[in-house]
């Protein structure tokens, strides 16, 4: 593994490698976890690493938790509806070093047809060159969003007796991302 930085010039993010990983409290006792499969988009490196920029997109059909019934919930009309809003989308406005190392990327990312700003925390794991030649980069981004900036808090914020929420309003967000170098 490499801690090199990747050299300016456009990434395409592999989405054969990708996944973006959420997880949200279930009665105060418990995680329940899902993942999308396959993001895509586009990471130009700028010769000022700083000046860099990232559009990506989730297919809303690709998430899962492995449960039939939840996932049926999850991706109809009362939470991601995704028949009526298909994509997940983020756009990146900033880069900044993180203090303790690190970057922080903000953007603005469209959910459920409603955007709103969001600040990713990534980890790079460096660059290599892959057994077939191409430049390859990898990195995590995480992040803890609230359903209710989205407008899908209306399944499970339900409060319990005992304190707390059956599904609360936040939302940890874990990308684990590859993308390769484009040709020249």
């Amino acid at each position: 593994m490499s801690d090199q930085l990747p050299e300016p010039g456009t990434w395409t993010i592999d989405p054969m490698h990708s996944f973006v990983e959420f997880t949200v409290e279930h009665f105060t006792v418990a995680f329940a976890h899902g993942i999308a499969a396959g993001p895509t988009g586009t990471i130009i490196i700028a010769g000022d690493l700083l000046s860099s920029s990232v559009r990506a997109s989730i297919d809303v059909s690709t998430l899962t938790t492995a449960n039939k019934m939840r996932d049926e919930k999850i991706l109809g009309p009362d939470v991601l509806d995704a028949e009526r809003y298909p994509a997940i989308d983020f756009a990146s406005r900033a880069l900044r070093e993180a203090p303790g190392g690190g970057y922080e990327l903000d953007g603005d990312l469209t959910l459920h047809g409603i955007t709103r700003p969001v600040t990713l925390t990534l980890t790079p794991h460096g660059v290599i060159t892959d057994t077939w030649g191409k430049t390859r980069l990898g990195l995590t981004a995480t992040a803890e969003i609230a359903r209710s900036d989205f407008d899908v808090l209306k399944f499970g914020y339900v409060a319990l007796a005992a304190g707390g929420f059956m599904v609360p309003d936040a939302v940890r967000v874990t990308l684990e991302i590859e993308a390769t170098r484009d040709a020249a």
